[in-house]
């Protein structure tokens, strides 16, 4: 099964801090879900196998309290989905997850709105300690600023909202990517 949801028990809502894993590696999420289980102050109550699948999710229900966001999952790149991720949960943070350390994926992703930048090599503490402190620090960039989105006359707002909000950063993600590709005169 490529995804896996888990929605919270009455009593892990309650108990600290929620986080949802992404990555495409079944085995790091079942290991870290195990970590985690042991863990009073987080409870793991979502995991997914690809950026998509954590957006459709965001799309649908209130978010967690951070996600532990892997960067290379086959053809698709987190650093891509920090964007909309904050789009459509803007309570949420992001901790990126990944194998390989590389300045500009970190430099992009704090850019982009991610709180830390985590090797999984890194000791399961400083895990915990790097979910807790982005919780309660949220990325400073973000603490003033307010979402806009475009109103389409005619359609509500709510949950149509967020997905404008969703398409708005999509857009500007598209836009940023073509700029990237066209040589600049000099």
């Amino acid at each position: 099964m490529k995804n896996q949801n888990t929605e919270p028990s009455a009593s892990s809502a309650s108990a600290g801090l929620t986080v949802w894993m992404v990555d495409d590696n079944p085995g790091v999420r079942r290991a870290l879900k195990d970590l985690l289980a042991w863990c009073a102050s987080v409870r793991c109550t979502g995991e997914f196998h690809s950026p998509n699948a954590v957006l459709s999710a965001l799309a649908s229900r209130p978010g967690p309290d951070a996600i532990l966001l892997d960067i290379q999952m086959g053809e698709a790149n987190g650093l891509n989905a920090i964007r909309p991720i904050k789009a459509l949960s803007r309570h949420t943070q992001v901790v990126m997850f990944t194998t390989f350390y590389d300045p500009e994926s970190k430099r992009r992703a704090l850019v982009n709105g991610a709180t830390d930048f985590l090797l999984k090599s890194a000791p399961f503490e400083k895990i915990v300690a790097a979910l807790e402190t982005a919780a309660k620090n949220p990325a400073p960039h973000l603490k003033n600023s307010r979402p806009t989105a475009t109103v389409v006359p005619g359609h509500s707002t709510g949950c149509g909202r967020r997905r404008l909000l969703w398409l708005d950063q999509c857009l500007d993600l598209f836009s940023v990517r073509k700029r990237l590709r066209t040589p600049s005169a000099r």
